[in-house]
């Protein structure tokens, strides 16, 4: 009886190193693979991240642009409001559209204009 289980321990020694050398090649296979998965899921992140940064920097790059043509024009509008407010002085209609849309100015007449006609 003895002999039969070195008979089996003989029998699955040869085939041992076969096996371990195999789940090396696969174990080898598979760390390969998830490298190489990782490379690409890293050039597409960072290929997506420069592609999203130069959108940004040209969408800044726009509205600094579409703020300096607004500063320029802003001075000329700044008037016709201003003027826009001396005429509504007298007039709710007008006035609650300047309350609607959050401008606010004075709704007295400024120093040295009178609303009134001059008595001589």
């Amino acid at each position: 009886m003895m002999s039969a289980p070195e008979e089996i321990q003989s029998e699955t020694k040869p085939d041992q190193p076969t096996d371990v050398t195999a789940a090396l090649g696969q174990l080898r296979m598979l760390v390969c693979g998830l490298g190489v998965g990782l490379i690409l899921v890293s050039l597409t992140l960072s290929a997506f991240v420069l592609k999203q940064n130069r959108d940004l920097a040209a969408v800044t790059n726009n509205r600094q642009f579409q703020i300096a043509q607004l500063q320029t024009t802003q001075k000329p509008l700044l008037y016709v409001l201003g003027e826009l407010a001396k005429y509504s002085v007298g007039k709710p209609e007008l006035t609650a559209i300047f309350t609607k849309h959050g401008l606010k100015y004075s709704s007295t007449p400024a120093a040295g204009q009178s609303t009134s006609m001059p008595q001589r």
